[in-house]
């Protein structure tokens, strides 16, 4: 009885989150809306996508040294 207490209540409150993120977003106060930029200008993300590259990179490169590192090895 006890789990079902919980899953009813956790269910409610993943809702109540998911409802409150779709309220609308009130207008900005300035009055501008938001234009996105035109087709081929690059978007903040592109100006460091070596830098993330890289890490993501250099964080496979440590993974898969861990995973070596536990491994027995045979002689």
């Amino acid at each position: 009885m006890k789990t079902v207490k919980f899953f009813y209540i956790t269910l409610l409150g993943v809702l109540s989150f998911f409802s409150a993120l779709a309220t609308p977003k009130p207008p900005p106060p300035d009055g501008k809306e938001y234009i996105p930029p035109p087709p081929g200008e690059p978007l903040p993300i592109d100006e460091n996508i070596f830098i993330l590259l890289t890490i993501a990179v250099l964080y496979g490169i440590y993974i898969i040294y861990q995973h070596k590192v536990k491994e027995k090895t045979t002689t």
